[in-house]
């Protein structure tokens, strides 16, 4: 993040947010100068989240607060922003921090998605971080899956996905004797701690979502290599096929779990003669650079 003492001389302002339920990406550009600069804050999902968390979220970075008064406009795009009432419910918290912002606009993660690995082209755009979801996009408007219903019935293959499969097998004693001494010794695991943070505390799909590192040391592993088969095999079946014609169009991919394990998904890819695009784990730069060039601001 860089000092942005000049911009404080320019009262127009942009910033850009792309939020998923883990962590939330800000940049803040200035029109004139061209400058930039990034800001981070926990996840915030109106499906969960009242307005004063939101806001609160937003207020534990006193380095994006310093320039609230400075923001003209807020382009936001969030996990969960799928209904008028959650868009509503984002929109009126950050107008309520940003009181200068004179147009605020929020609209789905998934839009961000589209921007950023399809561009102005037809495309399948999925993420896969801590949710899962997938669209097709047209090169203008954007066709919804049946995706995006939550990590206690879907988010296949993403990494609260993943997270529940291995605190499920831990608990009853399937984990490899490697794995499960690592869950112990680096996470403190027993089985009170996970029923507290799973079924009693807030966000448990963060907490789900914590444990998608094991992959990465485990990877080599046949254990993990049978569960990201059949996470992206899922993914695939749920989120990919529903498409009319999906065999034709690039597939491509917004996320952490996606970006770590590319090689694994383009196995899957080929077992359903698909074709993937574009890989980026965080798309705040392309969000910016669209709505820049295109003068959308």
């Amino acid at each position: 993040m860089c000092e942005l003492g000049i911009l404080l001389t320019f009262a127009f302002m942009i910033l850009f947010a792309d939020s998923g339920s883990t962590k939330t990406t800000w940049l803040l550009y200035n029109d004139k100068t061209g400058e930039k600069a990034y800001f981070h804050t926990l996840g915030i999902y109106p499906t969960i989240h009242s307005k004063d968390e939101i806001i609160q979220k937003i207020y534990n970075s006193p380095e994006l607060i310093k320039y609230s008064d400075a923001v003209t406009k807020i382009f936001y795009f969030g996990a969960g922003c799928s209904s008028n009432e959650r868009i509503a419910l984002v929109e009126s918290a950050l107008r309520d921090v940003f009181v200068k912002a004179t147009a605020v606009s929020v609209e789905h993660d998934m839009k961000a998605a589209a921007i950023a690995v399809c561009g102005n082209q037809p495309g399948i755009a999925c993420i896969i971080g801590t949710g899962s979801n997938s669209i097709f996009f047209d090169g203008e408007n954007l066709t919804e899956s049946y995706a995006g219903i939550g990590y206690v019935l879907g988010d296949e293959a993403s990494g609260a996905y993943f997270g529940k499969l291995i605190l499920r097998d831990f608990l009853y004693h399937l984990l490899p004797e490697e794995m499960e001494a690592h869950l112990v010794t680096e996470y403190k695991l027993d089985k009170n701690r996970i029923f507290q943070l799973v079924y009693k505390e807030a966000s448990p799909n963060r907490y789900l979502a914590s444990f998608a590192p094991v992959l990465s040391t485990f990877r080599a592993t046949d254990y993990v290599q049978v569960l990201l088969q059949r996470g992206f095999t899922e993914f695939f079946d749920f989120h990919i096929s529903c498409f009319e014609n999906y065999q034709e169009y690039p597939i491509g991919f917004v996320g952490s779990i996606a970006s770590i394990f590319k090689e694994e998904l383009e196995r899957v890819a080929t077992d359903f003669e698909c074709t993937l695009g574009k890989f980026v784990t965080n798309p705040i730069d392309e969000i910016a650079n669209h709505f820049i060039e295109q003068q959308k601001i």
